[in-house]
C-alpha cells in the first residue's frame, strides 16, 4: 500500500527520490479506483512531499523532484474525455492535496504563533506571518503546478484545456499567496478561456476568475458579471452564480438570476445562494421582486426552494420569529406577501399549528399580527380543519366591535402612513368576517348594520367594498334579498351627492357628483357579479340600469364612460336581449374608444360572444363575420396588452366551439404566436402555448381543424422566419414550426391522452379502431397538402415541407388510396426535381420509401398504376397533376414522340368509321389523358429502361387498340353480311 511505502522512508535520502516514480503511481492508481480515500491519499502525498523537502531544504531538489513526478502522473489524465470517472477522481485528488498543504501551512503557523514569547509587536508578527505566506512548500508547489497548467489553456484539443481549467478552478481557492507576475499572467488567460466555444472550458475559467474576485480589481468583477448575464450555457450561468462573490456590489445581478430562463439556475438562487444572504442586506423593493419571482415560478420545484429559502434563511436570521419575518415582507404593499405565507404554511404545518392568538393579541391589532391570523385562518380553512378554524376565529359580534373600532381609529388619524396601516388591519378583518358563517343571530345583524354603514363611508377603498359584498351576500337569505339590501345602499350613497341648494364651488361640486357616481357604479359592478338569476322590468336591478348605468355610458366623462361599459356588459351577461341591443355600442367602444375604455369594450364582446355565441350577436351587426373582424383586427393592434387580451378571448371561443368558421380564426393565432413581432408579448405567447395543444388535444374536431391549418401556416411563416433567421434573432424556426404543428396534429397523441384519462372512447369497442382509421386518414392529407405546395413554395418551404413528411409516421391504419395518392405526388415531385440539395433529396427518398412498404410494394417497378388510374379516389391527384406547369421536365424525346403518334392514331381511329368512335369517344379521350399524366411521371435513373409510368400507358394503349381492332373486324363481318344478302 502507498501509505506503508511512504512510512517506510521517513528516514529519507536517495531512496526516497528512486521512490517516488512508484510510490506517486500507485497513490494515484488507489485515488482512481474510489474517492472515498481522497483525503487518507493526499496525506500520504503530503507527506511524501515533506520527506523530499528534508532532503534539501534550502536548494528545494527534492521539492522539484515531487513536483516533476507529480505533474507527469498528472499529465495522464489531462487529455481523457469528459465525466471520464477515474480522471474525475485524480482531478479531485489534486485539489484535495492542494487544501491540504494549505491546511498543513496554516496550522503550521499557526502552532508558531502560540509559541511565540509577548515580546514582539503584532506589526512584527504580522511581517513574519507575511514572509511565511509568500514562501512555503505549499505555495512553491501551487505556483509551479499553476504555470505549467497555464501551458495547457492553449491546447488544441479541447479536452486539455478543459481539465487544465478544471484544475485551477478547484484549486485556486487554497493557492494562498501566488507571485504577482503569474497572478496576472493567471488572470489573463482565464478571461480569454472565458470566450472558448466550448462551455464547460468557460464554466471552469468563470469560476475560477469568480473565486479570484475582489473589490480592488474592475476588470474581473465585469467579465465575471458578464459572464452570469449572457452566457448562452445556463450551466456556465449557475456555475459562476454560484462562485461569485455576494457584496452589495453585485448582488442586483444574483437577483437577476431569479427570472433565468432555466429553472434549474432560478432554482439555484432560491436553493444555495440566497438561503445563506441575510434578508436585511435587501431593499424591500429587491425582497418583493424575489419572492414575486419565486412564488409566482411555473416550476414547481423553483416555487418550493423559494418557500424553503424563506422558511430555513430568512426565518433564521429573523430570529425564529415569525411576526419579525412578516415584518420583512413588508405586508401592506408587497401582493405576493399572502402566497409566500400561504406556501410556507403549507410545507411547514407545524408553524400555524403552534400559533395561538389571545384577546390581548386581538386588542393591539398591527398590520403584522392581523395579516399572520389572516393567512393562518385561511390555510386551516383550506384544509377543512374546522376544530383549528373554530379555535382561531372570534365571534360576529367581536369582529364587528374591531371593525367598528378600527373604523374610529381610521377616522382620527392624520398622519398618511399610519392611516396606510389601519386601512390594512381593516380590510383584513374584512376577509376574517368573509371567511365566516355567522351562525349567531345577533353577530349577524351586528355585522349586517356595520358593512351598511362602512359602504357609506366616503373614501371606503375598492377592494373593501369587494369583501363587504361578498358579506352581504352571506348574510342574505337569498339572491333576491342581497339585490334589495345593495339598492337601498346605493340609493343612500346617490343622496350623499351635493344638491343644487349646497353652496360649494361648481367645480368642487362637480367633482363631488363625479365621485358618487363612481362609487355607485363600483358597487353595482359588485352586485351584477354576485348575480345570477336573469334581469326582467320589474327588476330592482333593471332600475339601476336605466338610472345609474345607462346614463353613465352616455356621459361626457371619459372614466364614468369606463365603469358603465363594464356594468352594461355585466347586465348583458344576465340578459340575451338586452346583449343583442347593446352589442354595436360595445363595437363602437372598440372601433372609436381609447385606452382603458377601448380595452374594456373589447372584454365586453369577448365576453358577450362567449356566452351567446358568434352567431347570434353577429346578425345585430349585419353579419357573424363582421362581429369575428372587429375582434381579430385586435390582434394586429400595437398595444401589448390589447393583443394579448384579443388572443386570449379568441382563443377561448375556439376552444368552447362559439366560431362558426374556426380554421381561420385558428391559422391567424398561429401565425401571431410564432410571428417574431409578439417575441416581446410574454402574455400572448403564455397563453397560447398553453391554448394549442389543450385545443389539439381536447377533442378528434378541434385537431381536424389544426391538420387543416398546418399546411397553410408553415407556408406562409416561411418568409418572415427566414428573415429572422437571417437577422440572427432568437425564436423558432421553421422547420421547428412544422415539428410542432405536426405534433399538435398526431391523432396518437389525442388517443395516448384520451386512455390515460379513462375516456369512454379508450374504452370503447370496434367503432374506436374506426374512428381512429378516420382521423389517421385526416392526418394522412397534411402530407398531401404539404406535396401539393411544394410545387408553388419558395426553395426553403420546400425543403422545411418535404422533411416534415417523415415526421408524419404513417402507419397502415392510413387508407390505400392516400398512400396511392402520396406516392404519385411524391414521385412527380421528384421528375420536376424542384429538390436540389441532397438531404432534401434523401428524405423524400426514405418517404417515397415508407410508402412502398405500406403499400406492400417491394419496388416502383411493380406499382399499377394502370388500375390507380380507373379509382375515382385518384381521380383528384392526376387531376392536380395534369394541371402543373407545362414547363417542368418531361420524360425524354422519344416519350414525346411516342405521345405524338398515339395522338395521331387515335386520330385516324376517329376517322375511319365515325360510328365506332362514337361508342367509344369518352374512354379514347380518357386513355390520351391519363398518357399525359403518365407521360409527366418521374424516370429515376435506376428506372430509366423501364419506368412504371410508361409501362401502365403501353398497357393501356395496347389494350384500347385490341378493343378498336374488334368493333374494326365486327363492322367488317357485318357488312360482308349485308353485301351478301344483297
Amino acid at each position: 500500500m502507498p501509505s506503508k511505502q511512504t512510512k517506510g522512508s521517513n528516514s529519507g535520502g536517495p531512496d526516497t527520490l528512486s521512490s517516488l516514480r512508484s510510490v506517486i503511481p500507485e497513490i494515484f492508481d488507489a485515488a482512481q479506483r474510489s474517492a472515498t480515500g481522497h483525503r487518507k491519499h493526499a496525506v500520504a502525498l503530503h507527506k511524501l512531499q515533506e520527506q523530499c523537502h528534508n532532503l534539501d531544504p534550502k536548494g528545494f531538489t527534492g521539492e522539484t523532484a515531487f513536483t516533476q513526478e507529480f505533474i507527469r502522473n498528472l499529465n495522464k489524465v489531462l487529455a481523457i474525455k469528459k465525466r471520464e470517472p477515474s480522471a474525475d477522481k485524480i482531478v479531485k485528488l489534486v485539489a484535495i492535496f492542494v487544501q491540504v498543504g494549505h491546511d498543513m501551512d496554516k496550522n503550521s503557523k499557526l502552532q508558531k504563533s502560540g509559541d511565540t514569547d509577548d515580546v514582539f509587536s503584532d506589526g512584527q508578527r504580522q511581517d513574519e506571518d507575511d514572509d511565511e505566506d509568500a514562501d512555503t512548500m505549499a505555495s512553491r508547489f501551487a505556483e509551479a503546478l499553476i504555470r505549467y497548467l497555464l501551458q495547457g489553456f492553449q491546447a488544441k484539443e479541447k479536452m486539455t484545456r478543459t481539465r487544465c481549467c478544471e484544475i485551477v478552478a478547484m484549486s485556486i481557492t487554497y493557492l494562498g499567496a501566488i507571485d504577482e507576475d503569474l497572478y496576472v499572467v493567471l488572470v489573463r488567460k482565464l478571461i480569454e478561456r472565458v470566450r472558448d466555444k466550448e462551455s464547460s472550458i468557460r464554466k471552469y475559467a468563470g469560476v475560477a476568475l469568480a473565486r479570484l474576485q475582489s473589490n480592488d480589481d474592475e476588470e474581473i468583477n465585469e467579465v465575471v458579471v458578464n459572464l452570469m448575464q449572457n452566457d448562452p450555457s445556463a450551466e456556465v450561468r449557475r456555475a459562476v452564480l454560484i462562485n461569485i462573490e455576494k457584496n452589495l456590489g453585485n448582488l442586483p445581478y444574483v437577483l437577476e438570476r431569479a427570472r433565468d430562463v432555466d429553472a434549474t439556475t432560478r432554482k439555484c438562487v432560491f436553493a444555495k445562494v440566497m438561503t445563506s444572504i441575510d434578508y436585511k442586506l435587501l431593499s424591500i423593493e429587491d425582497r418583493e421582486r424575489l419572492l414575486v419571482a419565486g412564488i409566482n415560478d411555473r416550476d414547481s420545484s423553483v416555487r418550493r426552494a423559494c418557500v424553503r429559502m424563506v422558511a430555513v434563511g430568512w426565518l433564521a436570521f429573523a430570529g425564529e420569529n415569525l411576526l419579525e419575518l412578516t415584518s420583512a415582507l413588508d405586508v401592506v404593499d408587497n401582493p405576493a406577501a399572502g402566497k409566500v405565507m400561504q406556501a410556507l404554511f403549507t410545507a411547514y404545518t407545524e408553524i400555524p399549528e403552534t400559533l395561538s392568538f389571545d384577546n390581548d393579541l386581538w386588542d393591539t391589532l398591527t398590520p403584522e399580527v392581523v395579516f399572520v391570523i389572516r393567512a393562518t385562518l385561511e390555510f386551516f380553512a383550506e384544509r377543512h380543519d374546522n376544530d383549528q378554524f373554530d379555535k382561531h376565529l372570534p365571534d360576529g359580534m367581536r369582529l364587528a366591535q374591531l371593525l367598528e373600532t378600527m373604523g374610529g381609529r381610521l377616522e382620527a388619524e392624520t398622519e398618511d402612513e399610519m392611516r396606510a396601516d389601519h386601512e390594512f388591519v381593516i380590510h383584513q378583518l374584512l376577509l376574517i368576517a368573509r371567511m365566516s358563517d355567522f351562525p349567531d343571530e345577533l353577530g349577524r345583524r351586528a355585522m349586517l348594520t356595520l358593512m351598511r354603514k362602512m359602504l357609506l363611508v366616503p373614501e371606503i377603498p375598492e377592494n373593501n367594498i369587494e369583501a363587504i359584498s361578498d358579506i352581504i351576500r352571506k348574510l342574505s337569505v337569498s339572491e333576491q334579498d342581497f339585490v334589495r339590501i345593495m339598492v337601498e345602499v346605493v340609493s343612500d350613497v346617490r343622496e350623499m351627492a351635493p344638491s343644487p341648494t349646497d353652496d360649494l364651488p361648481p367645480e368642487r361640486a362637480r367633482l363631488e357628483t363625479l365621485l358618487v357616481a363612481i362609487k355607485c357604479l363600483i358597487i353595482i359592478k359588485y352586485i351584477l357579479q354576485r348575480c345570477f338569476d336573469s334581469l326582467s322590468d320589474g327588476s330592482a336591478m333593471y332600475a339601476l340600469l336605466t338610472e345609474c348605468v345607462v346614463p353613465a355610458v352616455q356621459s361626457s366623462e371619459t372614466v364614468l364612460q369606463e365603469y358603465g361599459i363594464e356594468c352594461l356588459a355585466l347586465c348583458c351577461l344576465l340578459d340575451r336581449n338586452l346583449a343583442t341591443d347593446n352589442i354595436a355600442l360595445f363595437a363602437q367602444a372598440v372601433r372609436q374608444g381609447a385606452g382603458e375604455l377601448h380595452a374594456k369594450g373589447l372584454a365586453a364582446l369577448l365576453d358577450l360572444t362567449l356566452m351567446y355565441g358568434v352567431a347570434d350577436l353577429g346578425n345585430a351587426l349585419g353579419s357573424p363575420s363582421a362581429l369575428v373582424d372587429i375582434l381579430v383586427k385586435e390582434l394586429y393592434s400595437d398595444n401589448d396588452r390589447l393583443q394579448a387580451t384579443a388572443a386570449e378571448g379568441l382563443a377561448r371561443l375556439l376552444y368552447a366551439h362559439r366560431v362558426p368558421e374556426p380554421a381561420p380564426m385558428l391559422e391567424t393565432l398561429l401565425i401571431l404566436y410564432y410571428h417574431p413581432e409578439t417575441a416581446s408579448n410574454d402574455a400572448l405567447r403564455q397563453c397560447l402555448a398553453y391554448f394549442f395543444p389543450a385545443f389539439s388535444y381536447m377533442s378528434s374536431e378541434n385537431q381536424a381543424v389544426m391538420q387543416q391549418v398546418a399546411v397553410g401556416t408553415v407556408n406562409k411563416l416561411g418568409g418572415v422566419l427566414k428573415q429572422q433567421t437571417a437577422e440572427g434573432q432568437a425564436g423558432a424556426t421553421q422547420g421547428q414550426v412544422a415539428h410542432q404543428i405536426v405534433t399538435w396534429c398526431d391523432p396518437r397523441i389525442l388517443d395516448a391522452i384520451v386512455s390515460m384519462n379513462n375516456s369512454s372512447m379508450a374504452n370503447s369497442s370496434s367503432g374506436g379502431g374506426l374512428r381512429v382509421a378516420a382521423r389517421m386518414s385526416s392526418y394522412a392529407q397534411i402530407g398531401i397538402d404539404a406535396l401539393k405546395k411544394t410545387f408553388s413554395a419558395t426553395p426553403n418551404t420546400r425543403k422545411v415541407l418535404v422533411q416534415t413528411l417523415n415526421k408524419l409516421a404513417l402507419d397502415d391504419t392510413v387508407s390505400v388510396h392516400q398512400l396511392q395518392q402520396l406516392f404519385v405526388l411524391t414521385r412527380t415531385l421528384a421528375q420536376f426535381e424542384l429538390v436540389t440539395d441532397m438531404i432534401t433529396r434523401n428524405a423524400l427518398g426514405r418517404f417515397e420509401a415508407s410508402l412502398l412498404k405500406l403499400l406492400d410494394v417491394e419496388n416502383a417497378d411493380d406499382v399499377n398504376l394502370g388500375a390507380w388510374l380507373e379509382e375515382p379516389e385518384m381521380a383528384s391527384v392526376f387531376e392536380f397533376v395534369s394541371s402543373l406547369d407545362e414547363d417542368a421536365p418531361d420524360v425524354d424525346e422519344d416519350d414525346e414522340e411516342n405521345d405524338d403518334d398515339d395522338d395521331g392514331r387515335g386520330s385516324a381511329v376517329a376517322g375511319s368509321d365515325s360510328e365506332a368512335s362514337d361508342g367509344h369517344q369518352a374512354a379514347e379521350e380518357q386513355g390520351f389523358a391519363a398518357m399525359k399524366l403518365r407521360s409527366r411521371m418521374p424516370v429515376p435513373a435506376n428506372y430509366a429502361t423501364r419506368s412504371p409510368m410508361k409501362q401502365a400507358r403501353e398497357e393501356r394503349l395496347e389494350e384500347l387498340n385490341r378493343e378498336i381492332d374488334e368493333l374494326l373486324e365486327s363492322d367488317d363481318e357485318e357488312e360482308q353480311d349485308e353485301e351478301a344478302e344483297y
